[in-house]
């Protein structure tokens, strides 16, 4: 019997992995929501077939250390004996593997290729590592399949090179409404952070600059006085710009008597498991980081008993929405109580709420080009300025309290700082009416009346991804200069 038990959606996603094989495909992306216990999947389907054929070699790749040794106690837990690919330490000949992708890149070519080979946060897999395993492994005739919860790329680039389907999971809403996820209280800054001087730079913002408009002490005093004021105690996890920032926050939490930790890449193993089991245990409150607790990352997996993150800060603004997903769900595991998400970064109003209904497409996008004065957020997401609750632009009262809409932006140095709460029920009711909204669009032109209504800047362009993705095809420099005319007759 499997030591994998799934509940009733995780045996969905197995049966539509299985319809997906059974056409002939070779290379699948999984998309599910982070915490939706992709891993937990992986290993069942790795159990059932060395159930039919103990000989089937499978093979786990993960991008970091840290999440080698998360899925290494996983596999372990379930009593699936498995050999590592890493580097320093030499291969076994067990049919299961864990490995860094970076590994078994460098030495694919003396490797023989699994008969199943996971992937683990997919959306990374452009860039030659990446591509070069996947492609030697779907060239010797292994079932390749990409697991993520967020398979949008900053940089636009398509997965539909690597992947030859997409099939997607339950929604994140359904999740927390099942009680699998954590539901959340979101407190978001109702006065953006001042990025007009931070230039971009691979896709998302210039990240020195950025350091500078995040780490002033105004900024990183408050996020210190939110905390202990929102979510004193909690056991929390905050999303820095560089290791600069990072350990500057830690450093402000602890003089205020706050007991902080830092971490980054370059943090040593016996570093970031005494952070873990530090922030479990209770030495620490708070871990600090850059880049590294964000893809896949399960305090509970790190330290080996239940215990999981419950606050998020988001000190780190970014134009990636599959990184802003990718920081907040750490702190959405399944417990008894919500999750607090303390964004000062403008996050939830640039990209949404974390469960908010989202498209995916295996076609890719052109990156959007920022302008000088980034003051505009890159979905249709406003902040009621009487009652801060969230609700869907283009319209003119908040859904909520009735108040006009104000269309002038504020600037971080007119006033001082304050979070304020999300109201959700205000925020689900006006994400609900847009969802039917835009399931009545039938057509182009339907979509990009809608896009209008809606006052977006490229509506032809939105609505032109929003029908292709509806057809599972992707778009054409003719469409995209098709749609433009249908929407200057508009």
């Amino acid at each position: 019997m499997s030591q994998f038990q799934l509940y009733e959606d995780q045996a969905e996603f197995v049966h539509k992995l299985r319809v997906a094989v059974s056409k002939g495909c070779k290379s699948i992306l999984g998309v599910a929501s982070p915490a939706f216990g992709k891993t937990v999947v992986a290993g069942y389907i790795t159990q059932e077939a060395k159930a039919k054929n103990p000989n089937t070699s499978v093979w786990f790749l993960v991008h970091r250390k840290n999440l080698l040794r998360q899925t290494d106690k996983s596999f372990w837990a379930a009593k699936i004996e498995h050999g590592l690919i890493t580097s320093g330490r030499r291969q076994s000949r067990l049919p299961v593997q864990i490995g860094t992708i970076g590994t078994v890149y460098s030495r694919h070519k003396s490797l023989t290729p699994p008969r199943i080979m996971f992937v683990d946060e997919a959306h990374l897999c452009r860039g030659n590592m990446f591509e070069t395993v996947i492609n030697w492994a779907r060239e010797n005739g292994t079932l390749v399949i990409g697991l993520t919860g967020t398979p949008k790329r900053l940089d636009g680039k398509a997965l539909g090179d690597l992947f030859n389907e997409m099939i997607e999971a339950k929604s994140t809403a359904w999740l927390i409404e099942q009680g699998r996820l954590s539901n959340y209280v979101a407190y978001t800054t109702p006065v953006k952070p001042d990025l007009s001087n931070v230039k971009n730079a691979g896709g998302d913002y210039n990240k020195e600059q950025l350091a500078g408009a995040m780490s002033k002490p105004s900024i990183v005093g408050d996020a210190v006085a939110h905390w202990k004021k929102l979510a004193n105690g909690l056991r929390t996890v905050c999303y820095c710009v560089n290791v600069k920032h990072s350990k500057q926050t830690a450093q402000a939490f602890n003089d205020a008597g706050v007991p902080a930790v830092h971490v980054d890449g370059t943090s040593t193993e016996a570093e970031i498991k005494d952070a873990c089991m530090g922030l479990a245990d209770g030495r620490y409150l708070v871990m600090t980081n850059c880049e590294l607790v964000i893809e896949g990352f399960d305090l509970s997996a790190q330290v080996g008993r239940d215990c999981t993150l419950e606050c998020c800060i988001l000190l780190r603004p970014t134009q990636s929405v599959a990184r802003y997903l990718q920081m907040v769900f750490r702190a959405m595991r399944k417990k008894p109580n919500p999750a607090v998400i303390l964004d000062h970064a403008g996050c939830i109003v640039k990209h949404g709420l974390p469960c908010e209904k989202r498209e995916w497409s295996l076609h890719g996008e052109a990156p959007s080009k920022r302008k000088k004065k980034d003051d505009e957020p890159d979905v249709n997401v406003t902040q009621c300025g009487k009652c801060y609750a969230v609700f869907k632009s283009g319209v003119d009262e908040c859904p909520m309290c009735g108040a006009a809409v104000e269309r002038k932006e504020r600037k971080l140095n007119e006033v001082e700082g304050e979070l304020e709460q999300v109201d959700m029920a205000a925020v689900q009711a006006e994400r609900k009416r847009a969802r039917q909204e835009q399931g009545q669009a039938n057509g182009l032109r339907d979509l990009i009346a809608l896009g209008k209504r809606r006052g977006m800047k490229n509506a032809s362009g939105w609505a032109l991804n929003v029908y292709m993705a509806r057809q599972n095809k992707k778009p054409s420099g003719k469409d995209y200069a098709e749609a433009k005319i249908i929407e200057a007759s508009l």
